[in-house]
């Protein structure tokens, strides 16, 4: 296993003495205290149009798009993501959720890695309301 990735002096890493991720995260992320940051509030899949689909993949997907619009807004990347808080409906969510994240996340430069966490609740805001993610950024 992968021990530390290294990207613009952000560390992201996880210690050798302890269980490896699940999946394709960090259990921590260093932000050195020259780096640029940005609190992405929730984010959920909806369209610029107002739609959203009500399949869970293609939700997701659209929230990591949303994410994706805001940092380029100042001047970062997908790749610049260094933690996400994400929250789903259901269990029987987790599948399609990696499905939209591995899909947006492959495109990227670098698969990004951010420290994560995911949770279930009982619901969102809106009922028809998947899943809804909130996320940090830096950049040095």
């Amino acid at each position: 296993h992968r021990v530390r990735k290294m990207t613009k002096t952000i560390d992201r890493f996880n210690p050798p003495n302890m269980a490896q991720p699940f999946t394709r995260y960090s259990q921590a992320v260093e932000i050195p205290s020259n780096a640029r940051t940005l609190i992405i509030g929730g984010q959920v899949g909806v369209r610029i149009d107002g739609s959203m689909s009500d399949e869970m993949a293609e939700q997701t997907s659209q929230c990591f798009r949303n994410i994706e619009i805001i940092l380029r807004a100042k001047n970062m990347e997908l790749d610049d993501l260094v933690e996400t808080r994400t929250y789903i409906t259901s269990t029987a969510h987790i599948k399609g959720y990696r499905e939209g994240r591995a899909a947006v996340f492959n495109s990227c430069k670098s698969f990004p890695e951010p420290a994560a966490a995911l949770l279930v609740v009982d619901a969102l805001a809106q009922p028809h309301w998947k899943i809804e993610i909130c996320a940090t950024a830096a950049k040095v």
